[in-house]
């Protein structure tokens, strides 16, 4: 629950952190002063406004454009449920836990605990999509642990 929330407000914030052009007419005469725009004529401050007005514009369709592209790639690369068999489980130096599966992919445990696997034939396991880009990895039936894809 808390990682939602995390989320929604991030997304909220990136939404009010698009930032609106500066208004040059609200500027202080201690502001002018500092800044040097005191020196510039009135058409003068109006070209350097529309200039900035133009130059956020530019940037925020670059955001949009990104943005877009982000959602477009999010959307062909859907996640799906992975079915396979276990083709074997080892661990390495350091203790960690890799599945090996018969359609060539390799899976890192990275939560703590474990899963049974029957020590006699291959095993049909499951690896779904969790919340927050997270997979699990679930034999049939039983409890799942937390995996990454290595291959």
């Amino acid at each position: 629950m808390i990682k939602k929330l995390t989320l929604l407000l991030m997304i909220l914030m990136f939404s009010l952190a698009q930032a609106k052009s500066p208004d040059l007419s609200v500027m202080t005469d201690e502001e002018k002063q500092l800044t040097g725009l005191n020196k510039l004529s009135a058409e003068e401050l109006n070209a350097l406004s529309d200039w900035i007005k133009n130059k956020q514009a530019e940037i925020d369709r670059e955001i949009r454009q990104r943005n877009a592209g982000f959602e477009q790639r999010r959307q062909v690369s859907e996640k799906r449920e992975i079915k396979a068999r276990l083709e074997k489980t080892y661990n390495d130096k350091l203790g960690d836990t890799y599945y090996e599966l018969d359609n060539g992919q390799i899976w890192k445990r990275i939560s703590s605990g474990s899963i049974f696997i029957k020590k006699d034939g291959r095993h049909l396991v499951t690896i779904e999509p969790a919340m927050m880009g997270s997979w699990l990895l679930r034999g049939d039936g039983n409890k799942s642990v937390k995996v990454k894809r290595i291959k």
